[in-house]
């Protein structure tokens, strides 16, 4: 987890969780508890979403409010989960995020 959080210098914390948003693994500034619980629900709601549209397997996501920045990756039967400030494009650190 310290390797991904150093390779992100745009997130404060990072998370590895189960596929049901149990905890395994954290560093960093977050609240992984909750950040992992609601990214297992919203994977589950993409899902569904992505079997409506006949689109490929979920990979990686993100979502933006204005305080912050929430990034995750689909790993299999685990993910990995990110936050950190707000970002006007978050699509580079979501594609470094995958790739770490």
């Amino acid at each position: 987890m310290e390797a991904i959080l150093s390779a992100l210098k745009q997130v404060d914390g990072v998370a590895r969780s189960s596929d049901a948003g149990e905890v395994l693994e954290s560093t960093g500034r977050l609240d992984a508890e909750t950040l992992c619980a609601v990214a297992a629900v919203a994977s589950g709601a993409l899902a569904e979403i992505k079997g409506v549209l006949g689109a490929g397997a979920l990979q990686r996501w993100y979502f933006v409010t204005e305080q912050h920045s929430y990034f995750v990756s689909e790993r299999g039967p685990e993910r990995v989960v990110a936050v950190g400030d707000a970002a006007k494009n978050p699509e580079p650190t979501s594609k470094t995020l995958q790739s770490v």
